[in-house]
Formats: C-alpha cells, sequence, structure tokens
C-alpha cells in the first residue's frame, strides 16, 4: 500500500508534465497560424483538446504560455548550438562546416514555425527578455567557431564576420519558412552560397 502512495505522486507528476507540453504544442500551433496578439487562451485549450479550466490549472495566460514555450525553444537551441558548433563540428571542411551550421539552424526553425514569432514578442513580455539573448549566444557560438578554424583571424575581423552571418540568419529563414518547398530549397542553397562566399576567404 505504501508503495502504491508513494507511486502516486510519480504519476501525478508525469501526467501533469505531459498535459504542459501538450498545451505548449498547441500553443506553437495556434502561435504559428493566427500570431502572438489575436491568440487567446480558449483557442489553444481548444487546439490541446482540453477545457479553459484544465488549462488555467498550469498557465494563468497566454504571456505564461509564451515565455514556458520559449523556454523550450531556448534549452533546444541550446543543443543545436553545441552540436553544430562543437570542436568537431569546426575541424572539418569548411563546405562540410557550413553545411552543418545551416542545415542545424534552418531544420529549427522548420520545425517551430511559432520561434519567429515569439522572437519578435513585445518588449514588455517576459519572453521577450529570452529570446533577446539568443543573437548575442549565436554570435558567440559563430565568434568560437570562427576562432577554431582561423585561430590567425584578429578578433575584430572574427566578431565582424560573425555579426553579419548572425544578421543573415534573422532575416533568410522567415522567407524559408514562408517558401513553398520547391523554393525553399532553392533559398537554402543560396544562403550557403551567400555564406560561403562571404566567408571562405577567412575560414577556409
Amino acid at each position: 500500500m505504501d508503495q502504491q502512495k508513494e507511486g502516486r505522486p510519480v504519476v501525478r507528476r508525469a501526467r501533469g508534465l505531459q498535459r504542459i507540453a501538450s498545451i505548449l504544442d498547441a500553443a506553437e500551433t495556434v502561435f504559428a497560424k493566427e500570431g502572438f496578439d489575436s491568440v487567446t487562451t480558449h483557442q489553444i485549450a481548444a487546439q490541446a483538446e482540453i477545457s479553459p479550466g484544465s488549462l488555467y490549472q498550469f498557465f494563468s495566460n497566454k504571456e505564461e504560455i509564451a515565455q514556458a514555450l520559449a523556454a523550450r525553444y531556448i534549452e533546444e537551441l541550446q543543443g543545436v548550438y553545441g552540436t553544430i558548433f562543437s570542436l568537431e563540428a569546426a575541424a572539418l571542411p569548411f563546405s562540410q562546416w557550413l553545411d552543418q551550421v545551416v542545415d542545424g539552424l534552418i531544420a529549427f526553425h522548420l520545425a517551430h514555425p511559432a520561434f519567429d514569432i515569439l522572437f519578435d514578442a513585445p518588449p514588455s513580455l517576459a519572453v521577450a527578455g529570452l529570446t533577446q539573448q539568443l543573437p548575442k549566444e549565436l554570435q558567440a557560438r559563430f565568434e568560437l567557431g570562427f576562432q577554431v578554424r582561423a585561430p590567425h583571424l584578429p578578433a575584430k575581423e572574427r566578431r565582424l564576420s560573425a555579426t553579419m552571418s548572425v544578421q543573415l540568419f534573422k532575416a533568410v529563414p522567415r522567407l524559408i519558412l514562408k517558401a513553398e518547398e520547391a523554393e525553399r530549397k532553392v533559398l537554402i542553397n543560396e544562403l550557403k552560397t551567400l555564406l560561403q562566399r562571404y566567408l571562405e576567404p577567412y575560414l577556409a
């Protein structure tokens, strides 16, 4: 009997985590379709196939949902950064390394179409404080990768090249998300070509 009592909180926690994940999945779908401003908690609850009352057991409003979703994005993105900007990856031939960086970042954006919506969230939201750190993190990762590939490159040039690369990655994924699949492939190849021509003199 005691073992059953001890097991029940674990089961409840697991179910609670599953419900939270379901709510965040639903929010991602609704935010991607409708944008942030017009979405209501009732729409998110309907997408999650739960009652608004059940949703409010976990989140007080859509801002809290957005913050939790942004935190989940950031955690996953840190894993992506850890892979594509690892020391092992930086040791790859230049074109192979660049393919891995572009493909990894674009795959993340395609898997999470609401990311850019939260990225552009109003500064008054707590979620904005989370997402505003991401360009700095991405730039730091690029600079580290450049340092490994081209230790002779002055720090000022590494920083400038990283800044330009980050700006491209902030703008181009939005075009790719809006494009049809055939055009999407063309845009991804164009991004790789652009980055290769820009970075190759420094890093190849």
